[in-house]
């Protein structure tokens, strides 16, 4: 029997190994274990976490922190039974992943939800937004589009250093910038721009955000407005950029793999989550109800829409298209 435990403990660790993982963290002391394998930064997550625990305490939710690519590389080559939700905010891999079979069908008939095919559900939304340094506020005063930033950035005397999301390395940069060029085909104008400015790229939200408060880059595109909104009262000379022509928004969903052992549990947590008392839990900035308030800071929300058509970009004919777009910018 201990060389059997034993043996399970190590496959098990075998498959968090190959997840890569960034945290393990544990919520409750129930008797009855859920596994949350997610992208979130746990802080973030552990109020919900703590409340579900708290209504239902026979549970104890055991949360495994990951990159997006992780985490649907995890699920292609098979993902351990134990894990019995996955969330992320890299919504185009998570309809690819639900619609290549790998989610199970929830009940969502007692909430409110915004789903696809009653296997992928929105748990929660992620507005994007630009951030600048202080020192170059006066430069940015009248920059509220896009084509107003390309323009500014196109002027040799800006010096403005640009870091971005690196598309080729995060999921989630590759689709907001893919997003951007659907929005606008001056998107490609815009980088031509960033790249002559001495474009860097970066993997994190966090990592640009650092780069941006520390000086050593004046502006940072596309970051995930949580992040920052978290930080602002500790460094007074970041600013932020809300531009008027349009706002990205990123879906965070969820799924219950098809493997999961404990998949009735995973259903009750994920409408815990969409009920009034989850929603509660997250940060006012991420909750469902930011896609109804009006009027807002900046353009209007553009929410990605949970639908096969994400899956298209992902096509590898389309990925090269996207990158030599990107090559042919930075010539």
């Amino acid at each position: 029997m201990p060389f059997i435990v034993c043996l399970m403990a190590w496959l098990f660790a075998s498959a968090t190994m190959a997840l890569e993982l960034e945290g393990e963290f544990e919520v409750g002391r129930g008797i009855e274990e859920l596994q949350v394998l997610g992208t979130s930064d746990f802080a973030r997550l552990q109020p919900v976490l703590a409340g579900f625990v708290a209504l239902y305490p026979e549970f104890r939710v055991r949360y495994l922190q990951a990159s997006s690519r992780s985490i649907d590389q995890a699920v292609r080559e098979g993902l351990d039974s134990e894990i019995d939700l996955v969330m992320s905010s890299a919504v185009d891999l998570q309809v690819k992943l639900v619609n290549d079979g790998f989610a199970r069908s929830l009940d969502l008939s007692r909430v409110r939800a915004t789903h696809w095919r009653s296997q992928l559900v929105q748990i929660a939304v992620e507005p994007i937004v630009t951030l600048y340094h202080a020192s170059v506020q006066s430069s940015l005063a009248t920059v509220k589009t896009r084509p107003a930033l390309a323009q500014l950035i196109a002027r040799s005397e800006s010096g403005l250093r640009v870091v971005m999301y690196d598309p080729a390395e995060s999921g989630v940069g590759y689709l907001l910038a893919q997003q951007d060029a659907l929005q606008d085909a001056r998107f490609w104008s815009l980088i031509a721009g960033f790249q002559d400015a001495d474009l860097e790229v970066s993997c994190c939200s966090g990592d640009m955000i650092d780069a941006v408060i520390a000086g050593q880059t004046q502006l940072a595109y596309n970051v995930i407005e949580s992040y920052v909104l978290t930080r602002l009262a500790n460094a007074p000379d970041l600013r932020v950029l809300r531009f008027e022509d349009y706002q990205l928004a990123v879906p965070r969903t969820a799924f219950v793999p098809a493997t999961a052992d404990h998949a009735d549990s995973a259903a009750r947590l994920v409408r815990y989550v969409l009920s009034d008392d989850g929603q509660s839990g997250l940060s006012p900035a991420v909750r469902l109800s930011v896609l109804e308030e009006t009027p807002r800071a900046g353009g209007p929300l553009k929410p990605i829409r949970l639908s096969p058509a994400l899956i298209v970009h992902l096509d590898p004919v389309v990925r090269d298209v996207f990158f030599e777009n990107w090559q042919r910018a930075a010539q």
